[in-house]
């Protein structure tokens, strides 16, 4: 196996100029060496090693994404979201040279000492609170992206999001134009993106003279069984609303599904409405009216933004929301114009 001293011997260089040029250092690096040794990395099919390079340089070429480990009780890597996210970071770091880890986030000083035995250059966070991302501010001083993270007041850290009020809103707009002035919204959380989403939908129910108080917002648990008993006791609720929103594709599909098994039709007796438009959402029966978010776009520039602040850039845009759409199918039946 080829080693960096061997790379350095065949160039005609010392080894430190070999890892500074694997390492992306090279200010002090003419283009024709840069050119030389990467021509001779190509040929020899030299694989750095990245443990060893984290250790012992400045830049490790490893980006730590950290991530919650459960979502509607599943283990987090298994969501669609999530998925198609780190599978976007992966792709963009290897086109720039760089690699990627993920890290459990519930446990702070997991974090700090992954991150930090790894030497990673930063960290992109997904579903941390603000006060979640002070305290592990305080434990490890690395560059960081924070995704969804809503700020108590100005943006003190970079995240990148997408406008939820704005999702919220339009979905609300839409079930009332199609005549459901008493649809409800049913989220796993009353906090961060759920709770914009609601207070979007609420707006929009509000609109033309209406009230939307807040017993339509119902807060279900992240445990999947709670959720299914939670439906069955709600059924009744949902027949008198005759449609419901929900704050994720995921729910709105488990939604359908138990109510399919208990012969209650969609959309017919309850229209259904989801958030994210993840792939399931065009393969279930009926296909399901969603708000679009751009999950890849969202995962390309948290990595691009990280990218900045590692290269000591300062970010003039603190908070970055992308725009999202309303996407119409069949889960909703428009009762106005029925006839």
């Amino acid at each position: 196996m080829i080693r960096l001293q061997d790379i350095a011997e065949i160039a005609g260089v010392s080894r430190t100029t070999v890892s500074n040029v694997i390492q992306g250092r090279t200010k002090r690096v003419s283009q024709k060496i840069i050119d030389k040794i990467t021509k001779i990395i190509d040929e020899q099919g030299y694989v750095p090693n990245m443990a060893s390079m984290s250790l012992t340089g400045n830049v490790s070429k490893i980006i730590g994404i950290v991530t919650y480990s459960w979502i509607h009780g599943m283990h987090a890597t298994m969501d669609s979201f999530v998925g198609e996210f780190i599978g976007t970071i992966a792709r963009e770091a290897e086109e720039k040279g760089y690699y990627i880890m993920l890290i459990g986030g519930e446990d702070y000083n997991n974090v700090v000492s992954v991150a930090s035995a790894w030497n990673m250059d930063g960290l992109i966070i997904l579903g941390y609170s603000e006060k979640e991302h002070d305290i592990l501010r305080k434990k490890l001083n690395k560059k960081m992206v924070l995704v969804d993270t809503y700020a108590s007041k100005e943006y003190t850290f970079q995240n990148v999001g997408v406008d939820d009020y704005s999702g919220g809103y339009q979905i609300g707009e839409y079930l009332r134009e199609c005549g459901y002035k008493k649809a409800v919204m049913f989220g796993e959380s009353d906090e961060a993106s759920d709770y914009y989403r609601w207070i979007g939908f609420k707006k929009a129910m509000e609109e033309e003279g209406g009230y939307c108080s807040k017993a339509r917002f119902i807060v279900g648990s992240t445990n999947k069984r709670e959720r299914i008993y939670l439906y069955e006791k709600l059924i009744p609720q949902f027949l008198e609303a005759k449609a419901v929103a929900f704050t994720s594709d995921y729910t709105a599909i488990e939604a359908m599904n138990f109510f399919h098994d208990l012969g209650i039709k969609v959309p017919e007796q309850i229209s259904v409405a989801g958030f994210d438009n993840c792939i399931s959402a065009t393969l279930v029966r009926p296909r399901l009216t969603t708000v679009n978010q751009d999950v890849s776009k969202k995962a390309r520039t948290a990595f691009e933004c990280l990218l900045r602040l590692i290269r000591g850039e300062e970010l003039a845009e603190k908070n970055i929301r992308h725009e999202v759409n309303l996407i119409k199918r069949e889960s909703v039946k428009d009762r106005k114009n029925t006839f």
